[in-house]
């Protein structure tokens, strides 16, 4: 019989955690773990201990609180109150008022979202409004039937996060069709009777490979976990790095062009080897985390960052500034996207509405003369 793989750590990080719910050792009001206190408790390091805490999210298990911990659902799904909790502490109480519903196709903790929906909420709270929470898998009809179901709600309006391509235009035809306001996130369109606030992804990671560029880099590889087909932000920025290239007249070697690539150790470290060897000497990447993985294996390689090799991210989260790595990334300003969704949401009149939300580069280590 062949013998099952050996459990990672993370892995085991989970089943324990997941025991001591079973057996109730922990309380509702407390924090059941924190990345520090996982980390001392394994001797593990912070990355193995926020993937455990991680992936427990996602499946609904834990949530976090900012500066706390992290705390252990009362029931699968939070309810309202336990979402606004989550958000922000500092939020009133619920009253009476007017629900606005935001559609995500992840986790609220994911990226910088916690930003954006807790400047939203706060700004909505103000006017009686309340801001809630629905994860919808990245699935078409689960998400068509989730519109109906809240079209049927009479909800009062509708902050939609498309998963992929599929808009369900006609649906939203019909939300504004009833006079409620639909803003689409993220998702550059052509449809005029939606509102969006999305940013400006084109223009960071032009940004990104123009401060390479200004470096002397001129051998720069692009690295993404996924297909930029598969989100209207990640082609963006694709396509920003493809035209800030082409304007400063350098072509890109297809062979530099990594997407769908994994992010297992060994893998990554692999891909990274063979484009060093190739003479690439920066390397953009998808996003913070992406970047950061990037990071510890060029220390794994013995490549040093930035004499030897350059990094970059996007979004500006705690992976860019975790640990040892300074990572060079572009700041979206979660807060202002949260707080023109809400304006938008607050203002009278149904006119449909694009607004793009600056960014800005911030230079860290990760990046110097080539």
């Amino acid at each position: 019989m062949p013998k099952d793989p050996p459990k990672m750590l993370y892995q085991i990080i989970k089943e324990d955690i997941l025991s001591r719910i079973e057996n109730q050792q922990f309380s509702y009001d407390e924090p059941i773990c924190t990345e520090k206190s996982l980390s001392e408790q394994y001797g593990v390091s912070r990355i193995t201990s926020k993937r455990a805490i991680d992936d427990l999210e996602k499946e609904g298990i834990l949530y976090r609180k900012r500066g706390v911990g992290s705390f252990v659902r009362r029931e699968p799904g939070p309810a309202l109150e336990d979402q606004k909790a989550e958000l922000d502490p500092a939020l009133p109480e619920a009253v009476e008022g007017i629900t606005i519903p935001l559609v995500l196709p992840f986790a609220v903790t994911l990226g910088g979202m916690m930003r954006t929906v807790e400047a939203a909420a706060r700004e909505l709270a103000s006017h009686g409004y309340h801001l809630a929470i629905h994860i919808c898998e990245h699935d078409p009809d689960k998400g068509r039937n989730l519109l109906l179901h809240l079209y049927a709600q009479h909800a009062a309006g509708l902050i939609f996060y498309p998963a992929g391509k599929e808009l369900h235009a006609d649906i939203l035809k019909m939300f504004t069709d009833s006079g409620r306001r639909v803003i689409i996130l993220d998702k550059p369109h052509a449809i005029d009777y939606l509102s969006s606030v999305v940013c400006d992804h084109y223009g960071g990671s032009y940004m990104l490979t123009s401060h390479l560029i200004s470096y002397g880099h001129r051998k720069i590889a692009y690295l993404s976990r996924n297909s930029p087909e598969e989100m209207s932000s990640l082609s963006a920025r694709f396509k920003g790095f493809m035209q800030c290239m082409k304007d400063n007249g350098l072509t890109v070697d297809p062979e530099h062009v990594k997407v769908n690539a994994s992010m297992d150790y060994h893998m990554l470290k692999h891909i990274i080897n063979s484009l060093y060897r190739s003479g690439v000497t920066a390397i953009e990447c998808e996003n913070d985390e992406v970047a950061f993985h990037v990071h510890m294996c060029c220390l794994g390689l013995s490549i040093q960052v930035p004499e030897q090799m350059n990094i970059t991210g996007f979004d500006n989260i705690e992976w860019a500034v975790t640990g040892n790595a300074q990572i060079t990334t572009i700041d979206q300003n979660f807060p202002a996207i949260g707080e023109a969704i809400a304006r938008l949401i607050l203002e009278p009149g149904s006119k449909p509405v694009i607004q793009t939300i600056p960014v800005e580069l911030v230079p860290r280590a990760s990046t110097g003369p080539c």
